[in-house]
C-alpha cells in the first residue's frame, strides 16, 4: 500500500483510471499525421515522478547493466573478427537514425556475438537520455517471469499481476524485445510472443526485435509482420572472418607502398602525347574523387601498361587508411580462388568465400576480361557483377577492354548482353580510357606491340580520341 492509503500495482504506484494504469497515454492522431503512434506521459506519471523523471525512465527501461551499451562505447566497425564491418557499419547507422526518430520497427538480424544487442540497447540508452520512455526486456527472461508469475499460485492477485505485466510490455511506448527466437520453442511461448507482437503491430507501435534466426525460419504470422516494408525495416550483421591481413585483401606491403596517387606519373611515357597525357590527368583525378568517396562504380580501361592498376591499388590505400573493407582481385586468381573453395579440404567452404568477396565494402577487379571464358567463370563473374550491381556496392573494374567492346570480348552470347548491360549503365558506373603509350616502353616513341590494334570512338558531341586496345 502507498503512503496516501491507495493500493499499489505491479509496478508499485497507485492505480489510475485516466490510462487504466499504463502509465502512458496514446496520441489522438489520424493516420499519418507526425504524431501518429505516439504516446505521452499520463497524468499519474507527473504526479508521482517529479523531479525524478531520468531515474524513473531509467528504472522503467530495465536496461540494467546494460547502460554502458551506446553508440559512443561501440566500436565503429564492430568487434574485431567477430562481425563484418561492412554489415556492422551499415546497422549501426540505420540504429542511430531510428534512435532520432521512432518509428514502426526495426529488425536486427544475424549470428550470435556480432553486435545485435549492443546496437539495440543504444538505441534504448539514446531514448532514454532524451527523456523518452523505453522498456529493453530479452525474451527468454520475458518468458521466464510470466512463468513464474503465474506458476505461484492461480488466485486473482497472481492472475492480475500476470496481466499486469503482459499489459505494460504490449503497450510500451518503446519496446526492444532482444534475443526472438532463443526461448524454448513451446506453443505458449510462440502464443505469448505471437499476441504481443500482433496488437503492437496493430497499432503501430515503435518496436526494436534482435534475433539470430534467419527470417525465413521465423513463424509464418511473425514472419509476414518483419517482411512487412510498409513498418519494418531489416537490417542483417554477418559474422566476421577475423583479422584481415594484406595477403587477404589480395596486396602485399610492397604494392600498397609504391603504388600511390602522389607516386603516379600523369605525364605518363615520353612519347605520350598531349591528349594521352590528359586521359592519364583525367583517370587519376577521377580515381583520387573516388577514394576520398567511393560511390557507384569506376572503370578503368586501356592499354597494358598505362597505370590503371596503380590507380586500383592508390584507391585500395586511401579505403584501407579509412578503415574499409578493401578486396583486390586479380580476375584469374580470383576464380582460381573460388574453385579451390569448391575442394572437400577447403577450409573456408564455398558459399562463405563468394559471400565475402560479394559484400566486402570495396571490391576492386583488375584486368576483367583476361580470364579464361568457361561457363563456370561467367557464371561466377555474372553472379557477382549483378549483386553488387544491384546491391549500389563501391567497385572499381579495370580491364584493357573499352566498355563499348566490354561484352563482346570477353563473355559468351550467355551473359554478355546481362553483364554489359550493368557495365554500361551510366548512373552507376563511370568510365575512364587511359590513351597513353605503354610506361614501360621507357619512351620508345612509335613502339606499338603486335597484339595491338587502334579503333575510334566518338567521345562527344564535339571531340573524337583515339582509344587503343589490346585483344585478348
Amino acid at each position: 500500500m502507498s503512503d496516501n492509503g491507495h493500493e499499489e500495482t505491479a509496478d508499485q504506484q497507485p492505480p489510475c483510471s485516466i490510462c487504466d494504469d499504463a502509465r502512458w497515454l496514446n496520441v489522438d492522431a489520424p493516420v499519418g499525421s507526425p504524431e501518429f503512434g505516439t504516446v505521452v506521459p499520463c497524468e499519474c506519471q507527473e504526479t508521482v515522478w517529479g523531479s525524478h523523471i531520468r531515474k524513473r525512465l531509467r528504472d522503467y527501461s530495465d536496461l540494467g547493466p546494460l547502460e554502458r551499451m551506446t553508440f559512443e562505447s561501440m566500436e565503429p566497425a564492430g568487434r574485431d573478427g567477430f562481425v563484418d564491418p561492412p554489415t556492422f557499419r551499415r546497422a549501426r547507422d540505420a540504429a542511430q537514425r531510428y534512435s532520432h526518430d521512432p518509428m514502426g520497427w526495426l529488425v536486427i538480424s544475424g549470428p550470435s556475438g556480432t553486435g545485435k544487442t549492443h546496437i539495440a540497447a543504444a538505441i534504448a540508452n539514446r531514448l532514454v537520455n532524451e527523456g523518452r520512455p523505453v522498456k529493453f526486456v530479452s525474451v527468454p527472461d520475458l518468458l521466464d517471469h510470466m512463468r513464474a508469475t503465474l506458476d505461484r499460485n492461480s488466485d486473482d492477485s497472481d492472475a492480475d499481476d500476470f496481466e499486469g505485466l503482459f499489459s505494460h510490455i504490449i503497450e510500451a511506448p518503446m519496446l526492444v524485445l532482444d534475443d526472438l527466437g532463443v526461448q524454448s520453442p513451446t506453443r505458449w511461448a510462440e502464443e505469448k510472443i505471437d499476441q504481443v507482437l500482433s496488437q503492437r503491430y496493430a497499432r503501430r507501435l515503435p518496436t526494436v526485435l534482435t534475433t539470430s534466426m534467419a527470417i525465413d525460419q521465423l513463424p509464418d504470422r511473425l514472419r509476414t509482420r518483419v517482411t512487412d516494408p510498409f513498418i519494418s525495416e531489416r537490417i542483417e550483421l554477418q559474422s566476421g572472418a577475423g583479422n584481415a591481413d594484406r595477403s587477404s585483401i589480395g596486396l602485399d606491403s610492397s604494392q600498397l607502398k609504391s603504388m600511390t596517387f602522389e607516386a603516379f606519373d600523369v605525364r605518363g611515357a615520353r612519347s605520350s602525347s598531349q591528349r594521352q597525357r590528359a586521359t592519364l590527368e583525367s583517370a587519376h583525378s577521377a580515381a583520387r574523387s573516388f577514394a576520398e568517396m567511393p560511390q557507384g562504380w569506376i572503370y578503368l580501361a586501356g592499354p597494358t601498361g598505362v597505370g590503371k592498376t596503380h590507380l586500383a591499388v592508390s584507391i585500395a590505400n586511401v579505403q584501407i587508411q579509412q578503415g574499409r573493407t578493401v578486396l583486390f582481385r586479380f580476375v584469374p586468381d580470383l576464380l582460381d580462388q573460388l574453385r579451390r573453395a569448391y575442394q572437400p579440404k577447403s577450409s573456408t567452404g564455398f558459399d562463405r568465400e563468394f559471400q565475402v568477396i560479394r559484400n566486402c565494402e570495396v571490391l576492386i577487379l583488375d584486368d576483367l576480361g583476361a580470364q579464361a571464358t568457361t561457363a563456370w567463370a561467367e557464371e561466377k563473374l555474372y553472379q557477382l557483377i549483378v549483386h553488387r550491381h544491384a546491391a549500389g556496392l563501391p567497385t572499381v573494374i579495370t580491364s584493357r577492354v573499352l566498355l563499348d567492346e566490354a561484352a563482346a570480348s570477353g563473355f559468351t552470347d550467355r551473359y554478355a548482353d546481362a553483364i554489359g548491360s550493368r557495365l554500361r549503365d551510366t548512373h552507376m558506373v563511370w568510365e575512364y580510357a587511359m590513351l597513353a603509350p605503354d610506361y614501360r616502353q621507357r619512351g620508345a616513341a612509335g613502339t606499338r606491340t603486335k597484339s595491338s590494334r587502334t579503333t575510334r570512338k566518338e567521345q562527344n558531341s564535339n571531340a573524337k580520341t583515339e582509344r587503343t586496345t589490346r585483344t585478348q
